[in-house]
C-alpha cells in the first residue's frame, strides 16, 4: 500500500487529561482509513511535522511506531491505551467513533494498534499534528451543548 499522508488532527480536550483526536491515512490505493486518538494533554506532542517509523522498543520487547525528530523528546511511541492517564507522552489508537458527547475514552486499542502496525509495516512515513483549532472555543461549545442537553 502506498501512503500519501498520515495526518493526526486533535479534536477536544476530555476527562482523565485527556486530549481526543483523529488519524488519519490517506493511501493512492486503498482510500482512507481513520482512528481515534487519545493523548496525554500535559504531554502531548508539539504540532507540526514529524518522521513514523518502526524502532526496536525496550519497553514492548519488538518493533513498534516511533515517531522522530520530535524536539528533545524520544521514544515516542504509538502504542494501545484507552486514556490520558495511561500514557507517558505516546499517542494510543482505537477504532473511529463519532460521538457528541464529552469523550471519556478510546475502544478496542490493541485491535486498532494491530491495524495500524500493519498498514505502515516496514516503511519510513511522514506524520503531520495538528492542534485543535481555538481550543477554548471548542470546550465551551461542547460543555454549552451538554449542560442545554441536561436542563
Amino acid at each position: 500500500m502506498i501512503v500519501d499522508s498520515i495526518i493526526l488532527t486533535r479534536k477536544t480536550h476530555g476527562n482523565y487529561n485527556s486530549l481526543f483526536g483523529e488519524l488519519q491515512i490517506n493511501s493512492k490505493s486503498h482510500g482512507t482509513f481513520m482512528f481515534s486518538t487519545v493523548e496525554n494533554y500535559e504531554k502531548k506532542i508539539k504540532s507540526g511535522n514529524y518522521t513514523i517509523n518502526y524502532t526496536p522498543s525496550r519497553k514492548f520487547n519488538k518493533p513498534t511506531l516511533e515517531i522522530l525528530g520530535v524536539k528533545d523528546r524520544n521514544g515516542i511511541r504509538i502504542h494501545s491505551g484507552n486514556r490520558g492517564t495511561d500514557l507517558e507522552g505516546c499517542i494510543s489508537i482505537g477504532i473511529y467513533n463519532v460521538n457528541q458527547e464529552i469523550p471519556q475514552q478510546i475502544f478496542y486499542s490493541r485491535m486498532a494498534t494491530e491495524q495500524l502496525e500493519a498498514l505502515l509495516w516496514n516503511y519510513t512515513h511522514k506524520i503531520t499534528i495538528k492542534d485543535i483549532k481555538d481550543e477554548k472555543q471548542n470546550i465551551s461549545k461542547i460543555s454549552r451543548e451538554l449542560i442545554t442537553q441536561i436542563t
